[in-house]
């Protein structure tokens, strides 16, 4: 066995419940960063808080002078035709990419179904160093990070 596991069932003999104490200390003390474990454990990399999705899309700069979304998550729905229960990716990942993309190459490309196009590309790429239907939740982060860190 594992020196670590030995001295974890040590413990756990000593103090019964230093598991649940950890848990809850850890739940109490950073509870963001609790609540953001939790989604990843369930849900995986993935964007599936609106507020998380609100806070990333809000730092975006669209070349016709808007910031945030362009577009709505409903429309991006409805228009892409998409299953999200089938796919990778949640429909929050799909519409930050395509609103991402717009942000990026809107003064050039103005056609929603071509940046859907991306997004969907985006989030399926083989050759994506990781895996790709988690490109929008690291990119979101980063983003949230970065402007955080600049305040």
């Amino acid at each position: 066995m594992h020196e670590t596991m030995m001295k974890y069932k040590e413990l756990k003999e000593k103090h019964p419940t230093i598991d649940y104490d950890l848990v809850m200390t850890f739940a109490e003390e950073m509870p963001d960063e609790f609540e953001n474990a939790l989604l990843i454990y369930e849900y995986g990399c993935h964007i599936v808080s609106k507020d998380m999705y609100k806070e990333a899309v809000s730092y975006f700069e669209n070349p016709d002078g808007t910031k945030g979304a362009k577009y709505t998550i409903d429309d991006i729905v409805q228009r892409s035709g998409i299953d999200f229960d089938k796919k990778d990716y949640t429909k929050l990942d799909f519409a930050y990419m395509v609103n991402m993309h717009y942000s990026d190459y809107g003064e050039r490309i103005k056609d929603l179904d071509y940046l859907m196009f991306m997004a969907k590309h985006d989030l399926t790429d083989k050759d994506y160093p990781g895996d790709p239907s988690e490109r929008a939740y690291h990119n979101a982060k980063k983003r949230i990070k970065y402007f955080e860190d600049e305040e």
